[in-house]
């Protein structure tokens, strides 16, 4: 999944990168033009935009693989607890009330 992303992510940079930098030679060439200017900022304010919603996207996976990995943990912890106990049970230490 990440590679696909990446891939998407990798086609998205290129294609903004492009429209922003033909805004901003068009700006150059015509600065007065309240047109241009307006796509120029709209294009900078998508960029932003779609950067936050990756970070955003990037700290999500983590914080659920992190959960996922204490919960695997935590699972692992309990079969081993559960181990010992079955074990003590059959050495009859433990009290079967």
């Amino acid at each position: 999944m990440d590679k696909i992303k990446n891939l998407h992510d990798l086609e998205y940079y290129g294609n903004i990168q492009l429209c922003i930098e033909l805004a901003l030679k068009w700006g150059k060439l015509k600065p007065d033009n309240e047109e241009i200017k307006a796509l120029s900022k709209a294009l900078i304010d998508i960029s932003l935009y779609v950067i936050r919603i990756n970070g955003d996207l990037d700290k999500t996976t983590n914080a659920y693989s992190d959960y996922k990995y204490r919960m695997n943990k935590a699972l692992l912890r309990l079969e081993n607890i559960r181990g010992k106990y079955e074990k003590f049970k059959k050495l009859e230490l433990v009290d079967k009330r």
